[in-house]
C-alpha cells in the first residue's frame, strides 16, 4: 500500500489495473467517544467551481442520478468504523476535472480527533494508498484529498487543508450557493402554540314564524299556536285529540215528557176519574178521529 504525505500525488493506474471504480474511506477517532463528522463531495469543472449546486453531494444529497457518486455511510472495521464513498470514474461527466473529498463537524473541531486519515481501494477491495492528516488544527471542515484528470488518467492528491468557516465556507469557495438565511430560519425554534379558550356554547336560533303568522300578528289577529303534543291530525285535516269520538257510557234515563195536547190530557182524566181503567191508545185514537177532535196527524201542539 502506498503511503502519502501532504501535497503528494500519484496516478491510480500505477497502483492497480482495476481502477474504473474506486472506494474512498475517511477515518477518525474521538478520545471522548462524542462528536462525529459529515462527509461531502464536490465535482468541479475546469474553472475550479461546481457546474451547479447539484454537483454538491452531502447527507441531504447522497447519490448522483447517474450513479457516479454514492455516499455509503459508516461501515464497521477492525479499527472501529469509517465513512465510505463509492466512485464510478467511468461515469463521471466529461466536464468534471476534479473531485474534492471533504468532511465537516457541526460541533467541535478536527484538532480534537485522533487518527484522521483517508484511504483508497480499487474495485476488488484492495487498499491502494493511505494519507494520514497529522496537523488538522482547530478547523471545522477538512479537505482530505482530491481525484483529478491529467492526460486522460485519474490521479489522487493528498491535500489536508482546513477551513475555519466549516462546511458553508468550504462549499462557498467552490461556487456552491449557500442560503444562510433560509438555514437559520429553518433552525429557529417555533413558539409553542398557546392554548385556545373553549368557545362558549351558543344558543340555538329561534326559528322565524311562517309568513302567514307574521301577517296575522301585524293586523292584530290571534296567532295560531301549535297543537298540543297529544293532538293527532285526522285525514280530513281536522285535529283530533285522543279521547274524542268515543261513545260515552249511558247515563240516567230522563223522565217521560208529558203530552202538550190539552185535549188528550183532559179526555184521559175524564175516563180515569169515572172509575174505569184508561182506554188503550188504539181506542183513544179511533175515538178522537171519529169525533173530529185532535188526532195523531192533526195534533194541536204541532
Amino acid at each position: 500500500m502506498h503511503q502519502m504525505v501532504k501535497g503528494a500525488n500519484v496516478g491510480l493506474s500505477a497502483l492497480s489495473e482495476n481502477t474504473g471504480s474506486v472506494l474512498v474511506s475517511l477515518r477518525w477517532a474521538s478520545p471522548t467517544g462524542e462528536g462525529d463528522a459529515d462527509v461531502s463531495v464536490l465535482l468541479l469543472g475546469a474553472d475550479g467551481k461546481v457546474r451547479s449546486d447539484a454537483d454538491f453531494y452531502f447527507y441531504n444529497n447522497p447519490v448522483a442520478p447517474d450513479g457516479s457518486v454514492q455516499l455509503l455511510g459508516k461501515t464497521p472495521t477492525a479499527q472501529g468504523s469509517e465513512d465510505r464513498i463509492g466512485f464510478d470514474l467511468t461515469a463521471i461527466p466529461d466536464g468534471v476535472e476534479r473531485i474534492v473529498v471533504a468532511a465537516s463537524r457541526y460541533e467541535g473541531t478536527f484538532g480534537e480527533l485522533e487518527d484522521v486519515q483517508v484511504g483508497l481501494a480499487d474495485a476488488a477491495g484492495e487498499d491502494l494508498l493511505r494519507f494520514a492528516v497529522d496537523d488538522a488544527g482547530p478547523v471545522r471542515a477538512l479537505l482530505f484529498g482530491e481525484l483529478y484528470r491529467r492526460a486522460g488518467e485519474w490521479k489522487f492528491r493528498a491535500v489536508g487543508q482546513g477551513y475555519d468557516t466549516g462546511l458553508a465556507g468550504l462549499a462557498t469557495d467552490f461556487g456552491v450557493d449557500i442560503d444562510d438565511d433560509a438555514g437559520e430560519a429553518g433552525t429557529e425554534p417555533q413558539d409553542a402554540a398557546e392554548p385556545q379558550e373553549a368557545a362558549e356554547p351558543q344558543e340555538a336560533p329561534v326559528p322565524a314564524p311562517p309568513a302567514g303568522q307574521v301577517a296575522e300578528q301585524a293586523v292584530g289577529r290571534p296567532v295560531r299556536r301549535p297543537a298540543a303534543l297529544g293532538a293527532v291530525p285526522s285525514p280530513g285535516g281536522r285535529r283530533r285529540t285522543p279521547g274524542r269520538g268515543r261513545r260515552r257510557p249511558p247515563g240516567p234515563v230522563p223522565p217521560r215528557r208529558r203530552s202538550r195536547c190539552r185535549k188528550r190530557r183532559r179526555s184521559r182524566w175524564r175516563r180515569t176519574s169515572r172509575g174505569g181503567r184508561p182506554a188503550s191508545s188504539r181506542s183513544r185514537r179511533s175515538r178522537a178521529t171519529a169525533s173530529g177532535r185532535c188526532g195523531p196527524r192533526r195534533c194541536c201542539c204541532r
